[in-house]
């Protein structure tokens, strides 16, 4: 599915929290705090999508507040994270391919501050940030908030940047250029690995990462799958090729999942949560397609949508599955 539009977000940002007394006092604090330190850390100043900020040579506490390709990138980097979004109970079945990292975070302190898309401005106050992370969209309508409280550094999303782009430039921000540098070349390696390993189903068998629910099927050509597929060399169906030369998704009703998936010979499901997952097995449409009769399918879900590091690699197993199943 995809995410809730920018509008959308924008709106709901705006209007969750009026400042209450406390967060003012609260961010009147950070505020002071920062001018009694002012001039005696200098920083690293990075140009982002939302102009140039100063991160501090010394980050203790690191906040991120989108909680996909932020969240990925601090907890890869070994940022000290004492601040995340939660997912709504339910939302998804498949483990998050930032789990494991995750639960060593909260092991060391960090915490779950609000669920996503539903930002705190006085939890973050309490978390006691010295950096926030988050994408341009969640922080430019909140941005002088947020930057009373700490620096903010913004980054992008898959229609803007690359998560190889972001993670450079939170690396150079935060000092541990060298570990991006080393994670963007052990996927790297691990791209060659694939392509060479599955070389000849890679080139002659058409895949499709395939959205689907109640209310039809939909491909996007930047959603973090869509390109790891692209990056190991894979050849699309009719639908992911058209999604990639428009650079837009593509949508199909209920009725049309047959008609316009039947040529994919491989389909990565992108499918949420269980019942889900159990209509759609149950759709005579979807029995009936080829890749499906002939168990050429795997499953992942909006995990797989966007990330850093962790999650592309993560995608990469995912990948490596579905070529495995030939």
């Amino acid at each position: 599915m995809s995410r809730t539009p920018a509008e959308f977000r924008t709106t709901r940002l705006l209007t969750a929290f009026a400042a209450s007394a406390a967060t003012i006092a609260l961010l009147a604090g950070c505020t002071s705090a920062a001018a009694d330190t002012e001039g005696a850390d200098t920083g690293r100043t990075v140009d982002t999508i939302l102009g140039e900020v100063t991160v501090p040579e010394k980050i203790e506490a690191v906040v991120v507040i989108e909680g996909r390709r932020d969240l990925d990138i601090a907890l890869a980097l070994n940022l000290p994270v004492v601040g995340f979004p939660t997912e709504e109970e339910g939302a998804l079945e498949l483990e998050s391919p930032l789990a494991e990292a995750r639960a060593e975070a909260e092991a060391a302190g960090a915490t779950g501050l609000f669920l996503a898309d539903e930002i705190n401005i006085e939890a973050i106050a309490e978390a006691a940030p010295s950096l926030i992370i988050s994408r341009s969209d969640d922080v430019e309508p909140i941005m002088e908030e947020l930057s009373a409280i700490a620096p903010v550094l913004a980054i992008g999303e898959q229609d803007v940047s690359t998560w190889q782009e972001d993670l450079l430039l939170v690396g150079e921000a935060t000092g541990t250029t060298e570990t991006a540098e080393a994670l963007i070349a052990e996927y790297e390696a691990r791209v060659a690995e694939v392509s060479s390993t599955y070389a000849d189903v890679i080139q002659t068998k058409l895949v499709v990462p395939l959205g689907t629910d109640a209310e039809g099927s939909q491909v996007r050509p930047n959603r973090l799958l869509s390109t790891v597929l692209q990056d190991v060399g894979a050849q699309p169906s009719a639908a992911f090729a058209e999604s990639i030369a428009s650079g837009e998704g593509v949508e199909f009703g209920p009725e049309q999942l047959l008609d316009a998936h039947r040529d994919a010979d491989g389909v990565v499901a992108l499918v949420n949560v269980a019942d889900e997952w159990a209509a759609t097995q149950a759709n005579p449409l979807w029995t009936q397609l080829p890749a499906v009769a002939a168990g050429h399918v795997v499953r992942s879900d909006k995990s797989t949508h966007e990330g850093g590091p962790i999650t592309a690699l993560h995608a990469l197993d995912v990948v490596e599955a579905l070529y495995a199943t030939f």
